[in-house]
């Protein structure tokens, strides 16, 4: 093998260097290819490598000219070096980064959710008032609104347990004490005088009759509101129950005038005796607050598709910021009138039969004119 000349990086003739690079493997592996060959061969000065790339250019009288072109690897492996190290502290310095940022959004997470967790704790202590952190992440204030939400409903629920106590106590002792109140009379003053005699024992079988009811209606009601309250619907004619209910209302206060307007006969498919109560329960309204008119009716029609009845009364009527609350239990609307609010359940009865109806319902009033109580129930073609 002769080496004809060298030529360096800028084109210029130079001695040969490193005749190693050029040795007897390489017309073997040129043997073994297509004229085209490329191997690396160690630099021992630079502690790198020099990658040679051999072509053969002719093959004259049985030997062959090559050209042969090295290159040293020695800046492209400290490049690499110099990468990799580079690499490994980026790579370091983004782990620890992330590992930062990690622990920083894990307590930006964490930390409202601790705190709504020590906030849930304290309300179910019975801490009521307990404030909520609307902070953080989009979940968390969510949460939060939810949670007081919830504590709101509970601070509900409070109050009415609260007054369902007291009205209790006061509904239950009130009849108790005027049975006691004319018992003792009864024994002490009236056993000989009939009339007197008559119209205390009247007076205890109204206030026993008083507290049967409060006790049947708090059980229904309780039903209801469980969902326990077994229904047995049917079809069935609607002025029919209306009827019924202006012959028992009109039975207890003969000079109550009570009209019924039904042009024709409407069916409906619906639980009878509840759906009688709903329209006892707001006759028996219409008649507490009728004022001095004493005058009320019960109009049932077609509407949109359904059988409307609605129960009108033209008496005191109801303040418009208490309409909301008059289906709330033992709500009352004249609480210091005994003789007209009565225990305060019936309307909430009302509403819980028609949910179980899923029957739309409302109150429609205008204070010193009247107050109209409606409900609809969907209507049926035949008793089929």
């Amino acid at each position: 093998m002769q080496v004809v000349f060298s030529v360096n990086n800028q084109g210029e003739k130079t001695a040969p260097q490193q005749a190693d690079i050029a040795d007897e493997t390489m017309f073997e592996r040129l043997n073994d290819s297509d004229g085209i060959c490329q191997y690396y061969v160690e630099d021992q000065v630079h502690a790198s490598r020099w990658a040679v790339q051999a072509v053969v250019l002719a093959n004259l009288n049985g030997s062959r000219q090559v050209l042969v072109v090295s290159r040293s690897q020695a800046n492209m492996d400290a490049l690499m070096k110099l990468l990799t190290s580079r690499y490994l502290l980026v790579t370091v310095t983004v782990l620890i980064l992330a590992l930062i940022l990690s622990v920083c959004l894990a307590e930006y997470f964490a930390r409202p959710f601790r705190h709504l967790n020590k906030s849930a704790l304290q309300m179910a202590a019975g801490d009521y008032e307990t404030e909520f952190m609307r902070e953080g992440p989009l979940e968390a204030r969510q949460l939060a609104d939810t949670l007081e939400l919830a504590e709101q409903e509970f601070n509900k629920t409070e109050a009415l347990r609260r007054d369902f106590v007291a009205n209790v106590s006061h509904d239950m002792k009130t009849p108790l004490t005027v049975i006691r109140m004319y018992a003792e009379m009864l024994e002490a003053f009236s056993g000989e005088i009939p009339e007197k005699r008559e119209e205390h024992v009247r007076m205890i079988l109204d206030e026993t009759d008083r507290l049967t009811n409060f006790i049947s209606d708090t059980l229904d009601l309780a039903k209801l509101q469980s969902g326990t309250m077994e229904m047995h619907p049917s079809v069935f004619a609607i002025q029919d129950v209306a009827e019924e209910v202006l012959s028992s209302v009109c039975a207890n206060k003969p000079e109550f005038q009570f009209k019924m307007d039904c042009p024709e006969s409407m069916l409906v498919y619906a639980d009878r005796k509840l759906i009688y109560r709903v329209i006892y329960n707001f006759a028996s309204n219409a008649v507490k607050f009728s004022g001095e008119r004493q005058e009320a009716r019960i109009l049932v029609r077609r509407y949109q598709g359904s059988v409307r009845v609605e129960v009108i009364d033209y008496g005191i009527g109801i303040e418009k910021d208490k309409l909301p609350y008059i289906w709330n239990r033992f709500y009352q609307a004249k609480p210091n009138d005994r003789q007209k609010s009565g225990m305060g359940v019936g309307l909430n009865i009302a509403s819980e039969i028609l949910r179980l109806h899923h029957a739309p319902f409302g109150a429609e009033s205008t204070p010193n004119e009247g107050t109209c109580f409606w409900f609809m129930l969907e209507a049926c073609e035949d008793e089929t």
